[in-house]
């Protein structure tokens, strides 16, 4: 244990130490060490802010499989320079509201040729790839019980909750709530 009065905050430091791990072997895999650091800093935040040892346990688990699967992409080596700059963009602006135009601004690109090498690519239109990752953080959302549904939508900036229901509906086969209950299927 690394926190004799609190089994809570002994997770806590053993998830961030996985994930400082984890930042590591990530740049050394080759993933960009901005985008790294910003993937820790998120997690790591996101970890300070729960209240359970499960909740902790599965975020640990999430980082790592997020950081996994951002080296594979990389090495996979299928997406373009500016495609990449992209995706990191939207990762690390997932709570602002991002529009292509300001991703073309972003990476020197015209906005059309933008929206279709995207779509060339990443194999779906600018928008919808922005939908479905905040559809990904919101089901990460989703763990902490505290965190309401109207408060997860506006964070991310849906509309509204119910245009947010019907899009999470529509990409996962399940309603907000009903993931909240029952998140592994």
């Amino acid at each position: 244990m690394l926190s004799k009065s609190s089994y809570l905050r002994s997770q806590k430091n053993l998830a961030i130490a996985g994930i400082t791990l984890a930042t590591r072997a990530a740049m050394e895999g080759g993933l960009h060490s901005e985008v790294a650091y910003t993937m820790s800093d998120l997690y790591i935040q996101h970890l300070e802010e729960l209240k359970d040892i499960q909740s902790v346990v599965k975020h640990r688990t999430e980082a790592m499989h997020a950081f996994a699967e951002r080296v594979r992409q990389n090495r996979a080596g299928r997406y373009s320079n500016k495609i990449m700059a992209c995706q990191t963009y939207i990762f690390n602006h997932i709570y602002e509201e991002i529009s292509a135009a300001e991703l073309a601004e972003k990476v020197g690109l015209n906005a059309n040729y933008l929206s279709q090498l995207f779509k060339k690519e990443v194999g779906m239109p600018i928008h919808a790839y922005i939908v479905r990752e905040k559809i990904e953080e919101a089901k990460k959302l989703l763990s902490d019980p505290a965190l309401t549904l109207s408060e997860i939508c506006a964070w991310l900036n849906f509309y509204d909750q119910s245009h947010f229901t019907k899009i999470f509906r529509k990409l996962t086969g399940v309603t907000p709530k009903q993931f909240r209950l029952y998140p592994n299927g």
